[in-house]
């Protein structure tokens, strides 16, 4: 029995293990990572135990990078006999160490954790309810982190330090489930509010389970949050979509020191020792049904009392004492505007110094409000109340506050008020920087006795302060927040280093100096009406070796040297030098309405500039570096989005930009933002070997669907190069990838932009030529597709030679007119269109001769014509290619006329067959001509015979006749 306890695990692990990543991958949309899986019968005997080691699931797509679970161990334990025996499964056990979750929903609603793939759902046939059931007994979480990250509602949740235990009998209907519950550091911010940061919370809860009933009620209960304890008693359920509650809550500890402990600030080390005193009054209720459908929520009530309290750091020789407090906040039906928050008392004595307070608001939408605040300060005393380690503080600070009147957004109205603030002799010393902020003096006053916008009046006096020896003095007068009126004067030197240390700026750092003296005064209705004659503005401003890094500008922002004059229309900049990470700026230039432009949204700020760099490095500002898992990543790539509030011209000459894998050389040109469209006018580079020029727009007036329109001028452009740089070519022209040569274009292409801030293909449109002037296509499945098709042995080439073809795109295809290429030796026109889903529909016309037709032309033509063609004549053989790219298809296609082929040879045979008639004919009349030509001479051959044979007749007559006279002469003289 122990060989086969140690043997089944080992024997069997590796096959379990594919079994679970097997079924890991059918059911998960996600990569999912395991370093160890171990599988033991001997641990926890007669328990199995499977225990998952360094085991992570990482999101794909938008969450590509963000760790949604990880965790150093993953041990989970099963009864064996409830697994071999029983219908109720188990789970003796569940323990996680060191587990990292990050819960993250984008604002469009998709979440991170809906990672399980989807099955269609079966009809299944109505069946007895099964008696299997899996029953939990006990579960630990260990040292964990969970971050819940909703974007949708604008709230951020971190807890750290995490150790969580529970029981319960799940396999029951109803039952207890007990829990403990311990937070290191809980935060969390709601809508750009941080509500809790780095509390403690400690919480053992014992809820009974009604599952059936889906009821859970409230028994034993504790919970903490710093020092501050509290229990609820009631019960939630949940029967259909809305949740029913009946809740009370109230303080477990009616000492002031646990309500102290929630102070921001006061909770610190050593805090157990501060002394205090004091009756704390805590309670309240939820009731009601909270329902999404129905937009209702439950009625809720809060009430804290604070009666003669006190407290005292041990170490410091003042305490806070008389603290009252007595506040309400009531909500008698869930309407939300409807919600009381009385604040009827508050005083506290800082010292000598007392704070009193009272405020009363009536609604959170529209709301009615009531408050009176009164405050003497000795700013010097508060560090000895509230210890601000590394920081000293003196000075006298005086503030006076009252307001009466209704808040209403909708309406832009508010209470009548009256402020008075005064500072005198202000000092704060940081550790971090020994020289000290000192001489801080203002007298504030804001004054509106109507709450109408128009009748605000707002003063800052005398404002003067001295850092490390150098003076800033300021003042201003603002009133009319309707129509802007004010008169500001600024003057000295700030050096923001030492500002920052004195005052830190969270995970950023900023350094420079700027000297100012600035003067300026007017009207916002004269500044819209452009009368900046009614706006006397002037002065200098110079910035030195200004320098910001931040989380969200890793790179850094930096000006060397810049100075800037001011008038009551512009702003000229000059001798503006600087460096946003690699790149290197140059600016000069002016912009206009600046003041508008600062002082309102609606305003838009106008300008010319002249930028100069040597070197632009777009490459650094597409970091896709993982965030780390402990925390929130950036969103996926967003639309950069035009403001419509800029009117810019930007004249730039840059001598390289790196974009991606692309060097863009001595980039020069125009660019123009206004109404929230970027125009490029005569932008002009030189990359993979090619000019560009570059004319057109891009437009984000409708940020849901940003559109571009470019005219693209492109010389001596390597047409591989061209493949592997542009998305557009890799969709449109995929043959480009086997093309050696270059090409030219004069193109217009239009369309939208994704928010991969990339084309979406399928709206693409537009035309142009394309020019080639030599270039070659090989080693492609459509020559040797066409060699195949054809019997063409010297058909494995194509060569272009001062091409000109006419291209289209639209309804997501590329259409190009006929044009000529040679296929070998063989002229071939092309015609036909490609779709962004690898679709070709072409046509080719290859002028050939007969007899290297291929078989199965030669053939076809020889069964009509009872003659094998020659090569001493051409044909027009026309194909189709279909299919996709990667598979293309082949096909016979049609003639000219538009004839199927079999007409085609029916008409070579026809006139194979006039021309056999015409030879016949010929034929005929040479031999006619030439039996006339015969007759003829026979008979004259025959007309000469018998001409010679009738002189032959008249000679012999005549030699007859003449021998007789001779004879008969003769006989004259003849003698006896």
């Amino acid at each position: 029995m122990l060989l086969v306890l140690i043997a089944v695990p080992i024997l069997f692990k590796d096959k379990i293990r594919a079994k679970v990543d097997s079924e890991l991958a059918k059911t998960i949309n996600a990569d999912i990572y395991l370093d160890d899986f171990s599988l033991s019968l001997i641990r926890n005997f007669p328990n199995a135990t499977a225990t998952l080691k360094d085991f992570s699931i990482v999101g794909k797509d938008e969450f590509r990078g963000d760790t949604l679970i990880s965790a150093k161990s993953f041990r989970v334990v099963i009864n064996l006999k409830s697994v071999l025996f029983d219908d109720n499964i188990t789970i003796k056990g569940i323990d996680i160490q060191s587990p990292s979750i990050l819960v993250k929903v984008l604002a469009n609603g998709k979440a991170n954790y809906d990672i399980m793939i989807g099955e269609e759902e079966e009809p299944v046939e109505e069946t007895e309810p099964s008696e299997f059931s899996i029953g939990i007994e006990s579960w630990s979480i260990t040292n964990g982190t969970l971050i819940y990250d909703d974007r949708t509602m604008n709230l951020l949740t971190v807890v750290r330090g995490l150790d969580h235990s529970g029981s319960g009998d799940f396999t029951q209907d109803i039952f207890d489930l007990s829990t403990k519950t311990k937070i290191q550091a809980l935060s969390v911010g709601f809508d750009n509010v941080q509500y809790l940061t780095n509390k403690r919370v400690e919480a053992d809860i014992v809820l009974n389970m009604n599952l059936p009933e889906s009821k859970y009620t409230f028994k034993e209960n504790t919970a903490k949050l710093n020092d501050f304890a509290f229990g609820f008693d009631g019960f939630l359920a949940m029967p259909g979509d809305d949740i029913d509650m009946d809740i009370s809550y109230a303080a477990k500890d009616n000492s002031f020191k646990s309500i102290l402990s929630l102070v921001p600030g006061v909770y610190t080390e050593g805090f157990e020792n501060v002394r205090t005193e004091g009756n704390v009054n805590f309670n309240g209720f939820v009731k009601g049904t909270y329902s999404e459908a129905n937009n209702t929520l439950p009625a809720f009530n809060l009430n804290l009392l604070v009666d003669n309290a006190m407290f005292q750091y041990p170490d410091l020789p003042t305490a806070v004492t008389n603290i009252n407090l007595n506040m309400l906040v009531d909500n008698k039906d869930g309407v939300i505007n409807n919600t009381l928050i009385d604040i009827s008392k508050f005083h506290m004595d800082l010292g000598q110094n007392p704070i009193d307070a009272k405020l009363r608001v009536e609604g959170l939408e529209t709301s009615k409000i009531l408050a009176d605040i009164q405050a003497k300060l000795n700013l010097a005393e508060l560090t000895n109340m509230f210890p601000i380690e590394g920081t000293q503080i003196k000075g006298q600070f005086n503030m006076n506050v009252k307001a009466d009147g209704v808040y209403d957004s909708a309406t832009s109205s508010f209470p009548a008020v009256t402020a008075d603030m005064i500072m005198t002799n202000g000092f704060v010393k940081s550790v971090e920087f020994p020289a000290p902020l000192e001489n801080v003096n203002f007298v504030s006053k804001i004054v509106n006795a109507s709450g109408k916008m128009e009748d605000t009046e707002i003063w800052v006096n005398d404002y003067n302060m001295t850092l490390d020896g150098e003076k800033l003095s300021a003042r201003l007068y603002l009133k009319d927040l309707n129509d802007y009126t004010w008169d500001l004067a600024l003057n000295g030197v700030i050096d923001l280093e030492k500002m920052t240390k004195i005052y830190p700026l969270e995970d950023m750092s900023l350094t420079g100096r700027l000297t100012a003296d600035i003067a300026t005064k007017g009207r916002m209705s004269d500044l819209e009406a452009e009368r900046y004659d009614k706006l006397p503005t002037s002065g200098v401003m110079n910035i030195k070796n200004f320098k910001y890094v931040s989380p969200d500008l890793p790179q850094g922002f930096i000006i060397t040297d810049a100075n800037m004059k001011f008038d009551p229309d512009r702003m000229v900049i000059s001798n503006f030098n600087g460096a946003a990470g690699k790149t290197d700026i140059k600016v000069d230039g002016y912009v206009s309405n600046y003041i508008g432009y600062m002082v309102k949204d609606d305003q838009v700020l106008r300008g010319t500039m002249n930028f100069t760099s040597n070197n632009v490095d777009l490459n650094e500002w597409m970091s896709e570096e993982e965030a780390p898992a402990d925390t929130a990543s950036s969103e996926p790539m967003e639309v950069i989005l035009i403001p419509k509030n800029i009117d810019f011209t930007l004249n730039s000459k840059i001598k390289q930009v790196l974009f991606t894998d692309l060097v863009l050389s001595d980039m020069n040109g125009t660019i123009k933002v206004k109404n929230g469209i970027a125009s490029m006018e005569n932008i002009n580079f030189t990359t993979l070997d090619g000019q560009f020029g570059v004319n057109g727009y891009y437009s984000t007036q409708n940020p849901q669907q940003p559109l571009f329109d470019f005219g693209l001028n492109i010389r001596d452009l390597s047409i591989a190069k061209a493949y592997e740089s542009f998305n557009t070519v890799q969709a449109m022209a995929p043959i480009a990838e086997k093309v050696n040569g270059k090409f030219s274009t004069e193109f217009k292409i239009n369309g939208q932009i994704g928010k991969d801030m990339m084309p979406v293909m399928p709206s693409l449109a537009g035309s142009g030529l394309i020019k080639i002037a030599q270039a070659s296509l090989t080693d492609s499945k459509l020559i040797s597709g066409i060699t195949k098709m054809t019997k063409l042995s010297d058909s494995d080439q194509v060569s272009m030679k001062d091409v000109t073809m006419q291209a289209e795109i639209k309804d997501g295809r590329l259409h190009v007119s006929p044009f000529d290429v040679q296929i070998a030796n063989y002229k071939t026109t092309v015609q036909g269109s490609n779709g962004i889903d690898g679709s070709l529909d072409y046509k080719l016309k290859m002028d050939i001769p007969a007899g290297a037709a291929g078989a199965a032309v030669n053939n076809a033509l020889a069964s009509l014509t009872g003659k094998a063609a020659t090569g001493s004549s051409n044909i027009l053989l026309n194909l189709n290619v279909g299919g996709t790219y990667e598979n293309p298809k082949f096909g016979l296609g049609s003639a000219e006329s538009g004839a199927p082929v079999q007409q085609q040879a029916k008409a070579a045979v026809e006139e194979r067959v006039n021309a056999e008639v015409d030879k016949a004919k010929e034929e005929f009349d040479a031999k006619r001509k030439e039996a006339e030509e015969k007759a003829k001479q026979e008979l004259e051959e025959r007309r000469k015979e018998a001409e010679a044979k009738a002189k032959e007749e008249v000679d012999k007559a005549t030699d007859k006749a003449k021998e007789k006279a001779k004879d008969q002469v003769k006989g004259l003289f003849k003698k006896d």
